[in-house]
């Protein structure tokens, strides 16, 4: 059960989303440290769902689906304010503008990461549907944590992989000289996303 817990948290990483998107425009913008720091926020917000999963929040969530949908909403906003970030890049930055990009602390990207995680919907309904699966009744309080463990670390070490892998110097000279279209395609991906999330909460 332990290896299949962890492997569940690996596909899910592994599905295409905003943690993604984040940490790999942080990574490549800003560098390894950053990266890394995004990756460790989005570990830390996993506690959160972990965490309500555990103690049984979920069925809350699930009787009060207001609650979920306004979750959605919170998440959808923040992840549209990032991607009209992303596609107001511009050609030609100055190089206080850059400065400015790569003077960026690795507190606001842990900050970045884990606001775009607590808040993603899409993490919230995998605890409510997949991991709450694996926790029943007779299921020892000390093991649910463990389980929930198993998902945070598998996940983190995902995107601190991705983030180790991205923030190479050869991808970062190429994300340099097409900076603005990188940065605009992400916003539009980020947007795509917020789209998405604030339909489902208002069809919900």
């Amino acid at each position: 059960m332990y290896m299949e817990i962890f492997l569940i948290g690996i596909l899910a990483a592994l599905s295409p989303g905003p943690d993604f998107v984040v940490v790999m425009k942080n990574s490549l913008g800003m560098g390894r440290k950053n990266g890394m720091a995004t990756a460790l926020g989005i570990a830390s917000a996993l506690i959160v769902h972990v965490t309500y999963t555990v103690l049984g929040f979920t069925i809350l969530l699930e009787k009060w689906p207001v609650v979920f949908n306004m979750i959605k909403l919170f998440g959808a906003v923040y992840l549209l304010w990032l991607g009209l970030q992303g596609i107001r890049s511009k050609a030609h930055l100055n190089k206080l503008h850059v400065g400015q990009l790569l003077s960026r602390s690795a507190g606001q990207s842990f900050r970045e990461g884990f606001l775009c995680n607590v808040l993603n919907p899409k993490s919230a309904l995998f605890f409510l549907s997949v991991f709450s699966q694996f926790i029943g009744h007779g299921t020892p309080e000390w093991m649910r944590w463990i389980y929930g463990g198993e998902i945070i670390v598998a996940v983190g070490l995902w995107f601190i992989l991705l983030a180790i892998l991205i923030s190479n110097d050869y991808f970062r000279d190429i994300y340099r000289k097409y900076m603005h279209w990188f940065d605009r395609g992400l916003g539009v991906l980020l947007i795509i996303f917020a789209v998405t999330i604030g339909i489902t909460a208002f069809s919900g």
